[in-house]
């Protein structure tokens, strides 16, 4: 028995038809009665060659998954780890920001802030995403800082050689640095 027609729209909770008809799908779930709802508001749609029904959401939720490469902007540097806020993940800009863990890495020694700054924008990959905290590495090759803004007066950092010098008191400074260091168009890119 379908309850609910194609495109119609349904609520959390919805019955939308018996497991007999068609198999839960994506945002959908199967009750101990053998009824299919919805998990959340959305529009139903029945694939009736495999005899699925899923619910496609009205609003896209941005999600954050385990092997995504996000854009990160240092909020808070700590002993290991540092705090960040994602804006963007996969070279597309997100609406709200989440916020990131950046993991220390075994092999290395030191403080995180031999490695980012507060202010810095760096590329990374979520390694781990439990119950919400979302865990990131810029521990690859090609993760880490692409612009640095100095510790001691909040000036750009600029490439010199293998270290970074700031454009405003000349002061010179360590980061986990990618090949492609400021380069702004790579940056534009990754904002989608």
């Amino acid at each position: 028995m379908v309850f609910v027609k194609d495109g119609e729209l349904v609520t959390p909770g919805e019955p939308i038809c018996v497991e007999e008809e068609y198999s839960p799908g994506e945002n959908a779930k199967l009750h101990g009665d053998g009824v299919v709802a919805s998990l959340i508001s959305g529009v139903v749609q029945y694939d009736r060659s495999k005899r699925i029904v899923k619910v496609k959401p009205i609003k896209q939720v941005e999600k954050v998954k385990v092997g995504d490469q996000v854009l990160l902007q240092v909020r808070e540097v700590q002993d290991k780890i540092a705090i960040a806020s994602i804006i963007a993940v996969n070279g597309k800009a997100v609406k709200h920001p989440k916020t990131a863990v950046i993991l220390p890495n075994r092999g290395r020694r030191g403080t995180m802030d031999e490695y980012v700054g507060v202010g810095d924008l760096a590329v990374g990959l979520v390694v781990t995403n439990f119950m919400g905290v979302i865990g990131v590495s810029i521990w690859r090759p090609n993760l880490g800082v692409v612009y640095g803004i100095c510790k001691k007066c909040s000036g750009p950092l600029i490439k010199a050689g293998r270290t970074l010098v700031c454009s405003r008191c000349g002061e010179k400074q360590k980061r986990k640095i990618v090949p492609y260091y400021g380069n702004l168009e790579r940056i534009a890119s990754m904002m989608g």
